[in-house]
C-alpha cells in the first residue's frame, strides 16, 4: 500500500512542475514586455534629442540666412559701401558667435541623450540579466522535480509489481 502515499505525492509533484513552467511563460513575458518598454523609451527619447538638435540648427540657419546681401546696396557709393561692409562685419560676428554655440549646443544635447540612453539600456541588461537568473533557477527546479516525479513514478510501477499476486 506504499504506492498510495507515492501516488499522492506524484501528484503533488506534477503541481509543482506546472507551477514552475506557468513561472517560467510569466517571466518569459516580463522579459519581453521589459524590452518593449526600452524600445518605447529609446525611441522617446531619440526624437527628443533630433527635435532639439533641429532646433538648435535652426536657430544657427536663421543667422547664416540673414546675411546682408550686396544687391541691396549700391557698392559703386562709397557710404554704402561702408554701410554694406559695417553690415558684413557684424553679421560675420554674429555668424561666428551662432556657428559656435550652435557646435556648443550640439554637443551638449548629444552628450545628455547618450547618457539617458546608457542609464536606461544599463537598467534594461540589469533587469534582463535579474530575470534570466531567475529563469534558470526555476528552470533548475523544475528539472529537480521531473528528476523526483520520474523516480517516484518507477517506484510506484515497482510497488505494484511487487504487491501483485503471483500465482
Amino acid at each position: 500500500m506504499g504506492w498510495v502515499s507515492l501516488s499522492l505525492r506524484k501528484q503533488t509533484l506534477k503541481a509543482c512542475i506546472a507551477t514552475e513552467e506557468l513561472r517560467l511563460l510569466q517571466i518569459s513575458r516580463q522579459i519581453r514586455s521589459a524590452q518593449r518598454e526600452f524600445s518605447y523609451e529609446k525611441s522617446v527619447f531619440t526624437r527628443d534629442k533630433n527635435f532639439e538638435l533641429a532646433e538648435a540648427k535652426t536657430k544657427y540657419n536663421n543667422v547664416r540666412l540673414d546675411r546682408p546681401e550686396s544687391d541691396e546696396y549700391d557698392l559703386t557709393d562709397s557710404d554704402e559701401k561702408q554701410e554694406y561692409d559695417e553690415a558684413y562685419n557684424e553679421w560675420k560676428l554674429d555668424y561666428d558667435n551662432a556657428r559656435i554655440n550652435y557646435e556648443d549646443e550640439k554637443v551638449r544635447i548629444n552628450e545628455y541623450y547618450d547618457q539617458i540612453m546608457n542609464d536606461l539600456e544599463q537598467e534594461a541588461q540589469d533587469m534582463q540579466s535579474q530575470l534570466e537568473d531567475e529563469q534558470a533557477q526555476i528552470e533548475a527546479q523544475k528539472q529537480a522535480l521531473q528528476a523526483e516525479l520520474q523516480t517516484v513514478s518507477e517506484a510506484i510501477q515497482q510497488e505494484i509489481q511487487n504487491s501483485a499476486i503471483k500465482l
